[in-house]
C-alpha cells in the first residue's frame, strides 16, 4: 500500500480536528470526541515541528516556518486549557467559546500552512533524499510532555 503525500495526510488531520471543534460549537459534540480531536491536534503540531519543519527550513522556508511555529505557540495555551477541561468532565456547552476561538485561529492558520508549507513538503517528498517524509509523518507518536517550540513557558 502506498503512503499518502504529506499534504494529504496533514490536510486530513486538519479536517478531523476542525470537525471535532465544530461539533462542540454546534452543540453536537462530546467530551470524548473533543479530547480525541485535541490529542490529534497535539500530535499534528508535534509532527509538523519535529518532522516536517526541519527539512522545510533547510530548503529555505525559514520565515514561513517561523510564522507557523509562532501561531502554534499562540494556540497552545488554549489547547491545553481545553484538554484539561475534557479531563474534568464538566458540561460540554461551557467549552463552546474556547472551541470557537481555537477554530477561528485554525481557520486563519491552516490555509497558509496548506498552500505554502504542504505544497513544499510534497515537492520534498518527491525527492529521493526526502522520500520517507510522508512515512515519518504517518508514524509520528507524541512524546509525553512535549510542547510547541514557541509555547508560553
Amino acid at each position: 500500500m502506498e503512503t499518502a503525500s504529506p499534504s494529504r495526510l496533514l490536510e486530513d488531520q486538519h479536517r478531523r480536528i476542525d470537525q471535532g471543534l465544530q461539533d462542540i460549537i454546534d452543540g453536537a459534540g462530546s467530551l470524548a470526541r473533543l479530547s480525541e480531536s485535541l490529542a490529534l491536534l497535539c500530535l499534528h503540531l508535534y509532527a509538523e515541528e519535529e518532522i516536517l519543519f526541519p527539512p522545510l527550513e533547510a530548503s529555505g522556508l525559514t520565515m514561513p516556518v517561523f510564522v507557523m511555529k509562532r501561531e502554534h505557540g499562540q494556540m497552545w495555551p488554549l489547547v491545553q486549557d481545553l484538554t484539561a477541561a475534557c479531563g474534568s468532565a464538566g458540561p460540554v456547552d461551557t467549552l463552546q467559546n474556547d472551541c470557537r476561538e481555537l477554530l477561528q485561529l485554525l481557520q486563519i492558520h491552516n490555509p497558509k500552512e496548506e498552500q505554502i508549507l504542504y505544497a513544499a513538503a510534497d515537492r520534498l517528498a518527491a525527492d529521493p533524499d526526502h522520500g520517507s517524509l510522508a512515512q515519518a509523518l504517518e508514524a509520528a507518536r507524541l512524546p509525553h510532555g512535549w510542547a510547541c517550540a514557541m509555547a508560553p513557558r
